[in-house]
């Protein structure tokens, strides 16, 4: 086994074990127990049980491996979970580490998720370990967290205003990150990766009107009102605050620029907004 997919139950590391498996790379993943990687579908023996808490399982899991992914969820531990990650690393003798980190990381956003990529991007490359750093903006998929209210009003509400923003697919980050896994040349880079365009919420919304036949509306709220509408819905009150300010953040108009990376390192164009919102249009009720 030469790869291990830290976070692979997760939005981007599903999909990279799915990509994964589609190459025929020799790879396994890192799971707190056997029955979180069960929808992998995967081998028992490709499933090694560890977490971001513990180095010594963590170094146990990561044993034989070259390459490590790292996706982390957006935790107050981030740092110190990333820490432990490296220490296992070089515990083990991992040889390259491709971490996802996000657009526009730097230290002085107003965004606390966004700051804590800069410093856990900073660890893994004074590692001496070889690294790519993946920055992708939003992606398309976050659209399902709205779904509800889609479908039962017609409308979805973002604490973004009126910003444009280069969202892309979860598909196009995870070819970019497996690229990085199975092919040389991806040594000591960050990429920077975005979809082929940038679009307002509201375009958004034209667009899955078009493509759905149903009447959808975006309509931009206050991050306070975000905040409260994800506590009242039953997350903890650390992750509504940090999710509903980072949103606020890409609402300033940070977050539009578009690059052309996903080809550059895939040979393919990412997908487009009106691609995505043709299959999304699927569980759309009318």
């Amino acid at each position: 086994m030469e790869i291990l997919v830290l976070g692979a139950t997760g939005n981007t590391g599903s999909e990279v074990v799915r990509q994964l498996k589609q190459v025929g790379a020799s790879f396994g993943v890192m799971a707190r127990n056997l029955d979180a990687a069960t929808k992998l579908d995967l081998n028992p023996d490709q499933v090694r049980v560890s977490n971001y808490d513990d180095v010594d399982t963590l170094t146990e899991a990561m044993k034989g491996i070259k390459k490590i992914y790292v996706a982390m969820p957006a935790n107050p531990n981030n740092q110190q979970w990333m820490k432990n990650t490296v220490a296992a690393a070089k515990a083990a003798g991992v040889e390259l580490i491709v971490k996802l980190s996000g657009m526009g990381a730097k230290a002085d956003a107003g965004s606390e998720i966004i700051r804590t990529h800069v410093v856990t991007d900073d660890i893994v490359k004074a590692s001496g370990i070889a690294y790519t750093i993946v920055q992708p903006n939003s992606f398309f998929q976050n659209l399902y967290g709205s779904l509800g209210t889609i479908n039962a009003m017609g409308q979805f509400f973002l604490p973004i205003a009126q910003a444009k923003q280069s969202v892309i697919d979860i598909r196009d980050v995870a070819a970019v990150v497996v690229a990085a896994l199975t092919q040389p040349g991806h040594e000591n880079k960050t990429y920077l990766i975005s979809g082929p365009e940038a679009l307002t919420f509201a375009e958004q919304a034209e667009i899955l009107t078009q493509v759905s036949g149903k009447q959808i509306d975006y309509v931009a709220v206050p991050q306070e009102a975000a905040e409260a509408a994800m506590k009242e819905a039953g997350m903890d009150d650390w992750s509504a605050e940090k999710l509903a300010e980072i949103m606020a953040w890409f609402g300033e108009g940070h977050y539009a620029e578009v690059t052309t990376t996903v080809e550059q390192v895939t040979g393919k164009k990412p997908r487009t907004f009106r691609a995505f919102a043709e299959e999304f249009a699927s569980v759309i009720e009318k």
